[in-house]
C-alpha cells in the first residue's frame, strides 16, 4: 500500500449475529457456484481471494463472507460477519461476528450506499477475464489502489453512473464486481459474462 495511505481499520465484536436460515442458504450457493468456476477461492501463497455480501435490514448493514475464508469449500455460518458500520474517509468498518469481515468490505459499502435498490455484491477474481474486460467495461483508474478509501469512493461513483452492473477494479488486479437486486441477479450477471468470453 503506497506511504501515507490510512491504514484498514476494522472494528470487530467478536458475537454471533442473527443470521436467518434462508440467507445463509442462499449465500452459499451463490458462493458454491463460483468457488466451482474458480471466482473465489485461495492462491497458491495461501492468500484468499473473492467474497460475496447481502444487504441486510436496518440502515448501512450487510452481511459478507469473513476474512480468509476463501480455501473453504463451503462456509458455516460462523465464517460471515454483519457490517454495521462504515466511514470510507477513515478507511474503517464496524462488524459483528465469529470472524472478522472482509477487508473488502468498504468496496461493497461503496456500491450499497450509491445504490439504494441494490440487495447484492459479488467480488470475484479471474484474471483472463480481468484482462478482456479492462476499459471495456466501466473501470476504476489504474492509479488507484485496492485497500484505500479512493477505490472506494471510486467505485461508488462509478455505480451511481453506469446502467451495466460490472464494475471492473483498474488498480485491483483481477478483481471484478457485479451487484445486482439479490444475489441470485448478481450471481447471474458475472457468470453469465464469465461464459461469455469464455466460449469466445
Amino acid at each position: 500500500m503506497t506511504e501515507g495511505y490510512i491504514k484498514f481499520n476494522c472494528n470487530w465484536m467478536l458475537k454471533q449475529f442473527p443470521f436467518q436460515e434462508e440467507v445463509y442458504e442462499e449465500l452459499e450457493a451463490a458462493r458454491v457456484k463460483l468457488r466451482n468456476l474458480g471466482l473465489i477461492g485461495m492462491y497458491p501463497d495461501g492468500i484468499g481471494f473473492g467474497n460475496i455480501s447481502v444487504r441486510s435490514s436496518g440502515g448501512k448493514s450487510f452481511i459478507i463472507t469473513g476474512s480468509a475464508t476463501g480455501h473453504f469449500e463451503k462456509l458455516g455460518q460462523i465464517h460471515y460477519a454483519l457490517v454495521t458500520g462504515y466511514d470510507f474517509e477513515k478507511n474503517s468498518i464496524f462488524c459483528t461476528g465469529l470472524t472478522k469481515a472482509s477487508a473488502e468490505s468498504l468496496t461493497h459499502a461503496a456500491i450499497y450506499e450509491s445504490l439504494p435498490e441494490v440487495g447484492a455484491v459479488v467480488h470475484v477474481h479471474c484474471f483472463w477475464l480481468w484482462e478482456r474486460l479492462l476499459n471495456n467495461c466501466p473501470t476504476t483508474s489504474a492509479e488507484i489502489e485496492y485497500g484505500t478509501p479512493e477505490m472506494a469512493y471510486a467505485v461508488g461513483e462509478l455505480a451511481s453512473g453506469i446502467n451495466g452492473k460490472i464494475i471492473v477494479m483498474g488498480g485491483h488486479r483481477e478483481g471484478i464486481l457485479a451487484f445486482g437486486s439479490n444475489l441470485i441477479e448478481a450471481t447471474t450477471e458475472i457468470i453469465n459474462i464469465y461464459n461469455r468470453y469464455k466460449n469466445d
